[in-house]
């Protein structure tokens, strides 16, 4: 019966994939009105929405099932920018997150070579996606800084996951780099803690079935509480509140 489900979901995948030609076609015409010696000012809610969708359907390709819970606790859409925290479980893990966030605006800190994804990486260029080099002290700032200005002006929430790369372990959380967010400190804005679960599982159910995900916004933590605070004290703060979820999801 199993070997029968798995079948029917791969040929479902399939059709899917065929059937879906003309919207990455569209994905496609519409990545390349950006250009990639433009440096832009100002964050588009057109292609956020856009990427957002090409987001989902990545996702759905992947297999990926998503439940979302806590978005009550965000500010609202229009409301105040703010840092977006999450750990690290796997490559869809942004896909997921600025899929089913879609109706903010959201830059993610990553490393350089994201830029090089054929159609994603126009989109990434354009919704200012930063690129940082973690063995370059100075650019990394830079990098920080440039965070802090587009949150602080309004223009584009900004999501960081400080474990620096993805945790293999979906227990237990790695040490985290908490130079990034100095970013809210100097935003003065608050910090949206999240947690994903089951994108570990995503790579080894791939066109055999389904996979849950869980994205859960755990605590948005206001200013108010940080200001004050240094910034690994920051990251403690944060590892415990995403651990202790983690510790519920899986005891």
């Amino acid at each position: 019966m199993r070997i029968a489900g798995t079948v029917i979901y791969f040929i479902y995948t399939i059709i899917a994939g065929i059937l879906s030609i003309p919207i990455w076609i569209f994905l496609f015409i519409v990545s390349r009105t950006v250009s990639m010696k433009k440096t832009y000012e100002k964050t588009s809610m057109f292609y956020t929405k856009v990427f957002s969708f090409g987001y989902r359907l990545c996702a759905f390709f992947g297999g990926a099932r998503v439940k979302v819970s806590g978005l009550e606790l965000l500010p609202s859409p229009e409301g105040e920018k703010f840092l977006i925290v999450g750990n690290h479980c796997s490559n869809l893990d942004p896909f997921i997150m600025g899929g089913w966030l879609k109706n903010y605006p959201i830059a993610f800190i990553s490393k350089p070579s994201v830029f090089d994804l054929p159609i994603a990486g126009r989109y990434m260029w354009r919704l200012r996606y930063m690129a940082i080099d973690r063995k370059n002290n100075r650019q990394g700032i830079q990098v920080i800084r440039q965070a802090a200005d587009m949150i602080s002006s309004g223009d584009s929430c900004v999501a960081v996951y400080p474990e620096g790369t993805r945790n293999y372990d979906n227990k237990t959380l790695k040490k985290f780099h908490d130079g990034s967010l100095k970013s809210a400190l100097w935003a003065k804005c608050p910090i949206a803690v999240c947690v994903m679960t089951g994108a570990h599982d995503i790579s080894k159910n791939w066109l055999r079935r389904r996979t849950k995900v869980t994205l859960d916004i755990v605590e948005v933590i206001p200013y108010e509480e940080i200001k004050d605070l240094k910034t690994h004290e920051i990251a403690e703060r944060i590892k415990s509140v995403m651990q202790e979820k983690l510790d519920k999801i899986y005891s």
